[in-house]
């Protein structure tokens, strides 16, 4: 008997301790379709967070359609297999004063091209992508994690990701939007 609740208790010890799965969406997804030059706005909605005195830290990453690279054999054990590296980029992260900190990937740009906006609190976060372009092809995540303190220390409670891919439409050079509408009507036709 004092063997079981032994037991008992230290399993409920671990498993309060365990990472959750947080329930994160980006939309719309999974694909999108932009136009070139037009913008886009994706949305990342967190819901079902474990605890309301808990803080969310978020993430925007951005992977180009491009074929991924090998990662090099040196640093494989040996006999394993290739393994293949999609690069990721940081694009925006809000942090625990929920301050926006804007990746390096964000200043490859001239202009301001990604703009984030916490439409409501703690569940609804809006990435603006302005003049959409054929290099902003891709895939878009959205990676969310719940932290707490706990004896002083932040730990992560919950966490979830959510991805979405998004291909450009590229309009004539005379401005005719025919091609689109082609594009609209196969795909009604599937």
């Amino acid at each position: 008997m004092y063997f079981s609740v032994v037991i008992l208790v230290l399993t409920k010890a671990l498993v309060t301790e365990v990472c959750h799965a947080l329930n994160v969406t980006v939309t719309p997804g999974p694909v999108v379709l932009a136009t070139e030059n037009d913008n886009l706005t994706l949305s990342c909605l967190v819901s079902q967070r474990k605890r309301t005195t808990s803080v969310l830290i978020l993430h925007w990453f951005f992977s180009p359609l491009t074929a991924p690279t090998p990662v090099p054999p040196a640093s494989l054990p040996p006999n394993s297999p290739p393994v293949l590296d999609h690069p990721q980029f940081l694009i925006v992260k809000m942090g625990l004063r929920r301050r926006k900190l804007y990746g390096n990937y964000t200043y490859r740009f001239p202009q301001p091209k990604f703009h984030l906006h916490e439409k409501t609190e703690g569940e609804v976060y809006q990435l603006r992508i302005l003049s959409v372009t054929g290099s902003d092809q891709g895939f878009y995540s959205c990676k969310v994690q719940e932290i707490r303190k706990h004896r002083d220390i932040w730990r992560i409670t919950s966490n979830g990701t959510s991805t979405t891919q998004m291909t450009v439409h590229f309009t004539p050079e005379d401005g005719r939007s025919e091609g689109l509408w082609l594009l609209f009507a196969a795909q009604e036709r599937l």
